[in-house]
């Protein structure tokens, strides 16, 4: 174990992120003051193109580890990988950073969604895979679909849309991923992690409202399941926040506490 943690230390010392262009978001003030993690909430944040939700009992030690790794796997993707010429590609960066920092992946590979089922936009199609991928789990849907109501109700000056936009959209190519993080033990996380990729034949604008089917665009999504050691996770934290320190303001979003049904 010791020495998987040196490698993993290694690996996030010696990664270069030199040339990472900066987003530089505007954040009004009431943002800047938001919420902070609390393991007693449900809560979700916007980290660069992805979208996690921490479910009540993941505590925050853990929250900001998952929050910096995603942060760190997103600059070292943009870096190594066009979004736009190979968004799969740009995934399977994302995917090998966050294994080199100790993220145990189990990939199910992609599938092309967009001829299934009866969603016409975007946001409806996440929930409509998530309810098969999650299966039997109504507490999860319910965390993640509350994710993207929130997502869905920000205005469009807000740090989570600007951030999101920015990330996720590239002309006719928008790539994202919805991840849902709970407790599954005193010594384990687990993350559900669906990555998304839509492609269109004209430039993508508002993609949570895009209506795909209208505009004859894929609907690709590859479902990841991910188990971590929160001891393992808690350690490299302190490293990889050294490390992406200077970019969190330009990527990642105010917290959002949300409003789950009763």
């Amino acid at each position: 174990m010791a020495n998987t943690f040196d490698k993993a230390r290694e690996f996030i010392r010696t990664v270069d992120l030199s040339g990472t262009p900066r987003g530089i978001v505007s954040q009004a003030a009431a943002e800047e003051a938001g919420q902070v993690f609390d393991k007693a909430k449900t809560q979700a944040q916007v980290v660069g193109s992805a979208v996690f939700s921490f479910a009540q009992g993941v505590d925050e030690k853990v929250r900001e580890a998952i929050s910096e790794s995603a942060l760190l796997a997103q600059l070292v993707a943009n870096k190594r990988a066009s979004a736009e010429a190979d968004p799969i590609a740009w995934f399977s960066e994302y995917s090998k950073v966050l294994q080199n920092v100790g993220w145990v992946v189990q990939d199910g590979g992609w599938a092309d969604y967009g001829t299934q089922g009866t969603a016409a936009e975007v946001n409806e199609k996440i929930v409509e895979v998530l309810t098969v991928v999650l299966g039997p789990a109504p507490a999860a849907l319910a965390i993640v679909t509350a994710t993207i109501t929130a997502l869905k109700g920000m205005k469009s000056d807000s740090s989570w849309i600007t951030i999101f936009n920015r990330e996720s959209q590239q002309a006719k190519i928008a790539r994202f991923q919805i991840g849902l993080v709970e407790k599954t033990s005193d010594s384990d996380v687990f993350v559900s992690l669906l990555s998304c990729l839509v492609e269109a034949k004209n430039d993508i604008t508002q993609i949570l409202f895009f209506k795909f089917r209208q505009s004859a665009a894929s609907f690709k999504a590859n479902s990841t399941k991910v188990s971590i050691n929160r001891a393992a996770l808690t350690d490299l934290g302190p490293t990889i926040r050294t490390r992406v320190r200077a970019y969190q303001a330009d990527y990642l979003s105010s917290i959002q506490d949300l409003l789950m049904p009763k």
